[in-house]
């Protein structure tokens, strides 16, 4: 399982410094509108100090991390609901991603251009919000102008059309789908259309702190500095942090809140031969956990040992953990906690 995160924000806030900084390419960002237009796509792995400590311990012959896919899509500009600038090519670059990542300029620099001469976070967010709720409502009108054909081939449909016209209010209010709550059975509707609004969102807002941190929903974050700190070797990143008394990195804070964001959790398998981290859903259970490392897991699935991450610091491995009774044999019922250490037994 790969998180998709697409980058997006009007044309010259820091997108593609952004990407640039999390993938290490050389992605144009030159000082005009429109500079991304086929979206670039990297893999980004992500830094976890636990797999470090895990493989201390086991001393593994290699080291997986988990990774998340970032997708640098092009500027958005107002009337790009209706095809003005990239238009509905940007829009389409959207509907394939599990969560957006909406970079907004908060910093004041004359020689880079503002496609609206003036800084305004707020303004921007409200163009973005804008675009994406009109791309929404066209939806609607089309899924509501084609009802009644779709009513006659499928009585049930009556239900889709009872959602369509409570989105339609909700849209029409100048809101966002994913702000509001659904029942089950409406979630269960929701899930067969792929609305721009109903997806998660974090803003980032590109500020001239050195110190990223996390408000709410929102990150503050120096992305030419993130950038600058992309391209230093570990040792001298480490030593340059120390010195301007950072304690993380901005793009490492990132991708652990894109996780957390869209409900993501990792847990670890650690061997002679590899140490690595594996992403799954929070509240998956054993069975289906074990699927992720191999499809033939959850058929064959007997049993699951697990060992807490602390535990297995605290004990130093698989026997100490074991002698201590920090180490469970749990079942099909068993829901995975973040951080588990776990041997999947199978026939």
């Amino acid at each position: 399982m790969s998180l998709k995160v697409g980058i997006v924000g009007i044309p010259n806030v820091g997108k593609s410094t952004l990407f640039n900084a999390l993938t290490n390419n050389a992605v144009p960002s030159e000082n005009f509108p429109f500079c991304t237009i086929d979206p670039n796509v990297g893999i980004v792995y992500v830094d976890d100090d636990r797999l470090t400590q895990i493989n201390e311990i086991v001393k593994s012959k290699s080291v997986v991390k988990a990774d998340i896919t970032f997708i640098d899509i092009a500027g958005l500009i107002k009337g790009s609901s209706k095809g003005e600038g990239l238009g509905n090519k940007f829009l389409s670059h959207i509907y394939d991603i599990d969560l957006i990542l909406e970079v907004v300029r908060d910093f004041k620099n004359d020689s880079i251009i503002h496609i609206e001469n003036s800084i305004d976070p707020k303004r921007d967010i409200d163009i973005i919000k804008t675009e994406l709720i009109l791309k929404d409502l066209d939806t609607l009108k089309k899924l509501k102008e084609n009802s009644s054909k779709e009513l006659k081939k499928d009585p049930t449909y009556s239900q889709d059309i009872l959602i369509f016209n409570k989105l339609e209010e909700i849209l029409d209010k100048g809101d966002l789908i994913f702000n509001h709550d659904f029942s089950i059975s409406e979630k269960i509707v929701l899930k067969k259309y792929n609305f721009l609004t109903n997806k998660k969102f974090i803003y980032l807002y590109n500020s001239e702190e050195y110190q990223s941190h996390i408000d709410g929903n929102s990150i503050y974050m120096n992305i030419l500095f993130e950038y600058e700190l992309s391209k230093m070797s570990e040792e001298e990143k480490q030593l340059f942090m120390e010195d301007l008394s950072i304690k993380s990195a901005g793009l490492s804070i990132l991708t652990k809140f894109a996780f957390d964001k869209v409900g993501l959790q990792v847990f670890f398998t650690a061997g002679e031969k590899e140490v690595r981290s594996w992403v799954i859903k929070k509240g998956t259970n054993a069975p289906d956990a074990a699927s992720v490392i191999h499809t033939d897991f959850k058929k064959n699935f007997i049993k699951m040992e697990v060992v807490s991450f602390d535990d297995f610091i605290k004990f130093k491995g698989w026997n100490n953990a074991k002698e201590n009774g920090a180490l469970k044999i749990v079942g099909s019922d068993y829901i995975l906690n973040d951080g588990d250490v776990i041997i999947v037994r199978h026939s």
